[in-house]
């Protein structure tokens, strides 16, 4: 490798830190200013299903942005490979994600009034997108040359595999089955108590679940038209900003609704939806 290039990765992983630094202090403080609510909801005699997807999405991404700072100033490769960290970053980012769509999940399963056949469509959809997800990222893995820079350690690849967007594309897949399940649940709303729409889409956190989407179609062109060294980055990006947004759209409805544990648990048999239309529709009749 010349000198040419040596610097400019080395330049690149340094404009990396700056930025992975930024995010983990945004992070920290979404958290600190969500802090009051973060407790009364985790504090419980017992753990459900929200509880726990919602712990995995809103702490995990420290742990996902301590692996690829380590990995931008990892010295040597005798304690840790590089590609064992890209490993680490990999498993944490999908738990990270599969967080984040499991709060999606259920809130569209609570929407429908916890109608066992749209969470079965939700799940098959998984199933399948997440074995998909596991043959892609072994072939992306394999193909994937990690090496250790030669001025100030750090990892990095110059090798392009437009591969890497695949698995984002997953997600964007099931974002977008997400968002039109949520679509047709609100038109049917709107047409059957003539709600206004609007108010519909604000009070459903419709455009919670278009962020998120957004975040991934983004994501995916960067892999596209970047190299790996900065597309990944994005990648982790997206990951932290996505987190955030799903458990800011949990904790919203966690706040308004009385019956947040039981409709995550599937005992109640109406959703927070028919709640707030009913409300939007008293408003609007006002």
């Amino acid at each position: 490798m010349d000198l040419e290039t040596s610097i400019d990765i080395s330049t690149s992983l340094r404009s990396q830190n700056y930025f992975f630094v930024s995010l983990a202090f945004f992070w920290a403080y979404d958290c600190f200013l969500t802090l009051d609510q973060e407790v009364f909801l985790i504090h419980g005699p017992t753990w459900k299903k929200g509880r726990i997807l919602y712990v995995m999405a809103r702490y995990l991404p420290a742990f996902v942005l301590s692996i690829h700072l380590y990995m931008n100033y990892l010295p040597n490769e005798n304690f840790m490979t590089c590609k064992t960290l890209h490993s680490m970053w990999y498993c944490a980012s999908a738990f990270c994600v599969a967080g984040a769509e499991g709060i999606f999940v259920l809130r569209t399963y609570a929407l429908w009034g916890n109608k066992k056949s749209i969470l079965g469509l939700m799940l098959s959809t998984i199933l399948c997108l997440a074995i998909a997800d596991v043959i892609m990222t072994i072939t992306i893995s394999s193909r994937l040359e990690l090496q250790l820079s030669d001025m100030g350690g750090g990892c990095y690849s110059l090798a392009y595999n437009k591969m890497a967007a695949y698995p984002w594309t997953l997600l964007v897949i099931f974002e977008f089955e997400i968002i039109v399940l949520t679509m047709i649940r609100v038109y049917w709303a709107y047409r059957e108590r003539g709600c206004l729409l609007l108010d519909i889409l604000v009070q459903h956190n419709i455009f919670y679940f278009a962020t998120g989407l957004a975040l991934s179609v983004i994501n995916i062109v960067t892999i596209e038209w970047l190299p790996f060294t900065s597309s990944d980055m994005f990648g982790t990006f997206q990951i932290v900003m996505h987190t955030i947004v799903v458990t800011r759209m949990h904790l919203q409805f966690c706040s308004t609704s009385p019956v947040c544990d039981s409709s995550e648990s599937g005992t109640t048999s109406f959703s927070q939806l028919t709640h707030i239309e009913l409300q939007t529709c008293s408003h609007s009749h006002a």
